[in-house]
């Protein structure tokens, strides 16, 4: 920046008595388009590999027909299920 009609130009060091800068010379021959990107990585515990085949395997298309034929024929329809459910529904807070 340079602001004409005032003192503060002679406040700016002459050339002459300005040290030269030093920039490393990586900053000088790669430009910001030629630095290389930088990305992200996910890495996944051996303790979730398995949550996730345990999950995949509870979740089978057999297993699902078999609970919704339980459901449907009322085989849930009972008060110890009811029960058992108010319970579990309470002590893990999903209220």
């Amino acid at each position: 920046m340079r602001i004409n009609g005032s003192s503060i130009d002679s406040l700016r060091p002459t050339p002459a008595s300005t040290p030269a800068v030093q920039r490393p010379a990586q900053d000088i021959t790669q430009s910001p388009a030629t630095k290389p990107a930088k990305s992200d990585s996910v890495q996944i515990s051996d303790a979730g590999r398995r949550l996730n085949t345990e999950q995949a395997n509870a979740l089978n298309p057999e297993r699902v027909a078999e609970l919704r034929t339980m459901v449907l024929t009322g085989a849930y329809n009972t008060l110890d299920v009811v029960d058992q459910v108010a319970r579990r529904i309470m002590t893990r807070g999903d209220l």
